[in-house]
């Protein structure tokens, strides 16, 4: 099966964690999917493709703009994850396009020809087992004149957010496994001429990766303790938190606070800078 381990994952403990804090994760990811929208420029009754829609609420604000002339369809791995989106979709105005949720992997998935005038991805593109593949996909599920925005992240050395908490928990852990390079993941397109070969071997012109900086605001009316809590749930930590020997596991989350705690005020949670990819691209 293609994309095998990522269904494995999307669809384990980490999806379910995720559901659980929802309003979180949404919180602090909503504005990076709101700017690639404003890039994307849907106009009303265009026909929409999001990739990688985990929850839905980013295929909720996209079938706001494309109205109810539109149409939107969300696709996606997890059924976690596909559950609230499908529950989010029932509650949406009358305004809005008509939205279908798909459980299915975009790399493989039988599209119909040139029936997507717009696909948009709020960071759900970077797990393809085969990158080329999913696009050449994507591409041919567009019309000739449709247009594609996503946005990733530039390297984690760059992004605090995954290398602060990582840093504090490997002072007393064992690395985990390096992966290899460009493999599935959140930084398998940190290098935009990557991305733009990919995206010009699979057909798509016009191609333009501009770099998008947007701070990261995370736990909101937390305490610092409750903030690094859900890190080890759901943040780049989660998995060696959770595979640490028992005696270790609280004297990580120590770390990871001290860590973090000049970052955190009580009003605002955790707050440091964002640095990610913005791509948009013509079929």
């Amino acid at each position: 099966m293609q994309n095998a381990a990522q269904i494995e994952f999307w669809n384990s403990d980490t999806a379910r964690n995720w559901v659980t804090h929802d309003a979180l994760m949404e919180a602090m990811l909503s504005p990076l999917g709101e700017a690639v929208l404003n890039a994307l420029e849907p106009a009303q009754g265009l026909r929409a493709l999001d990739v990688g829609c985990g929850c839905g609420h980013p295929t909720l604000s996209l079938a706001t703009r494309v109205g109810a002339a539109g149409s939107v369809m969300g696709v996606d791995v997890s059924q976690p994850m596909l559950a609230v989106a499908q529950a989010l979709a029932e509650s949406h105005h009358a305004e809005a396009a008509p939205i279908t949720f798909l459980q299915a992997d975009a790399q493989t998935h039988a599209f119909e020809t040139e029936s997507f005038d717009l696909v948009f991805s709020r960071f759900g593109v970077m797990f393809f087992e085969d990158p080329l593949a999913a696009f050449r996909n994507m591409h041919a599920a567009m019309t000739p004149t449709g247009r594609m925005a996503f946005c990733c992240w530039q390297p984690r050395a760059v992004n605090p957010f995954m290398m602060m908490p990582a840093k504090a928990a490997l002072e007393l852990l064992p690395p985990p496994p390096e992966l290899p390079p460009r493999a599935p993941g959140p930084f398998a397109f940190e290098e935009p001429e990557y991305v733009e070969r990919i995206l010009q071997d699979a057909g798509f012109s016009e191609i333009t990766i501009s770099a998008l900086s947007h701070p990261l605001v995370f736990g909101q009316g937390l305490t610092v303790e409750d903030i690094v809590e859900r890190l080890v749930q759901i943040g780049p930590i989660a998995q060696m938190v959770r595979e640490a020997p028992n005696d270790l596991k609280q004297p990580v989350r120590d770390r990871v606070i001290d860590a973090v705690r000049p970052f955190c005020t009580s009003a605002d949670g955790m707050t440091v800078e964002g640095a990610f990819w913005q791509v948009t691209a013509s079929a």
